[in-house]
């Protein structure tokens, strides 16, 4: 049986620190049929040079130079035009696809061979990752248990499970960067993630959530550092507020105060470390959203000025 067709693609906005690791991990990847599509985004320093390296080295990856600078949504809804796979995946350039073997990639991408799957969400934090934790900084390590406790306050929350996989019930705050590449709507806002998973569940197909040991994405990085982690906090907050205008996406009733609790709880679980470092987090984020509301009030914030609030690399 043929494989399924892959297309990973990247949105690259100035990335000559780190846009190599993702692209030489995705040259040993153990599979055949698949493609690298790279959007460069109006980058002024040497990412385009970088890529050219890749791009001759292998014709699997293809690079396309946008100069649009509307941030990554604008590109994705570029580039994915130009893509011939069956299956996309998003890969932020600052990620690295990380497959344990060819087995557990080609079982990972058999899900999709349920006709009714649209899509699949994460299973686990990105930051999350045993040696990165251990190596990372302050801000790391925050939203590293912070963002994990929140991932499994939404599986046991808004999932259900059947054999090796979890269903979504709702839509909520899920990421969906594994679809079908017929089921893509473009995305307007600056949670592009969140509105392919209620786009794809609107078409009435499901999203799922794999249990068993499958292929991940772990960050490049191991430092975030408190300022940059506090300008995505009020990105956050804005896509929100974009979702429900957007995609008349709100969130469930109580979903703030009752997300936040279960993270504050058990977040101690980890230790007293742990527990304060989410603490500072929880203040951080509710600071944040304040800030953002009291920001829309003044200007309406677009998703090409939010994509400015992105972390340097």
């Amino acid at each position: 049986m043929k494989e399924i067709k892959i297309s990973f693609l990247i949105a690259a906005h100035n990335e000559e620190k780190i846009i190599a690791q993702p692209l030489e991990n995705l040259l040993r990847l153990p599979y055949k049929n698949y493609e690298v599509l790279v959007g460069l985004d109006g980058c002024t320093d040497k990412t385009e040079e970088i890529i050219k390296r890749f791009s001759r080295k292998s014709k699997i990856i293809k690079y396309y130079k946008l100069n649009i600078r509307k941030g990554k949504p604008a590109v994705i809804n570029t580039i994915i035009k130009k893509a011939s796979g069956d299956i996309i995946i998003i890969h932020d350039a600052d990620w690295i696809f990380q497959v344990k073997n060819k087995e557990s990639l080609k079982k990972f991408i058999s899900i999709f061979n349920d006709k009714k799957i649209g899509g699949i969400s994460e299973a686990d934090a990105l930051e999350f990752e045993k040696n990165k934790i251990k190596s990372g900084n302050l801000g790391f390590r925050m939203v590293a248990y912070s963002s994990q406790l929140w991932y499994k306050y939404q599986k046991n929350t808004f999932t259900r499970k059947r054999g090796n996989l979890l269903y979504l019930e709702e839509p909520t705050m899920f990421l969906t960067n594994i679809f079908r590449r017929t089921l893509f709507k473009p995305n307007v806002s600056l949670g592009d993630d969140f509105e392919r998973t209620k786009d794809i569940m609107d078409r009435g197909y499901k999203i799922a959530i794999p249990l068993d040991d499958a292929p991940r994405f772990i960050p490049v990085y191991d430092k975030v550092s408190i300022s940059d982690l506090f300008r995505q906090k009020i990105r956050t907050a804005i896509a929100r507020e974009q979702l429900k205008e957007t995609r008349k996406m709100p969130l469930p009733k109580n979903y703030y105060l009752s997300s936040l609790f279960y993270i504050f709880k058990n977040s101690w679980k980890y230790g007293i470390k742990a527990g304060l470092m989410v603490s500072f987090w929880i203040a951080l984020t509710t600071i944040a959203t304040i800030i953002s509301k009291i920001k829309s009030k003044f200007k309406k914030i677009g998703t090409r000025e939010g994509w400015t609030m992105r972390a340097e690399r």
